[in-house]
């Protein structure tokens, strides 16, 4: 065999050797992003789960109390117009400081599941 074969072989060697190493990182970087990606997913269904049950229990704790109030108080319409009342005012505080309790917790949790 020629030099110039076998320095046209070992070339074709590297080539071959570096096209297998970037498919190889191009196949890591899509496992991690999947990875990454099913993580963030889960936490957005963990706290839209979360949500949803507090929203449910938020519902009947107000039914409950408009039925115990409207027993008190002889009045029904008043009692859950005051529960009303109370739950506007609450979701104006929360609407208030919407980043604090709302956004910034989500954010960092998807943020973390992306770094991890």
């Amino acid at each position: 065999m020629k030099q110039s074969e076998k320095v046209l072989q070992t070339a074709g060697e590297t080539t071959e050797y570096a096209r297998q190493y970037i498919n190889q990182q191009i196949e890591y970087y899509k496992l991690e992003l999947a990875e990454r990606l099913a993580k963030a997913t889960a936490s957005m269904v963990t706290i839209i789960t979360v949500a949803v049950i507090t929203i449910l229990v938020t519902v009947f704790l107000a039914l409950a109390a408009g039925l115990y109030l409207g027993e008190q108080w002889g009045s029904y319409p008043l009692a859950f117009l005051g529960i009303g009342g109370i739950l506007i005012v609450i979701g104006i505080l929360f609407y208030m400081l919407r980043r604090q309790i709302i956004t910034n917790p989500v954010l960092s949790i998807i943020i973390r599941s992306f770094l991890e």
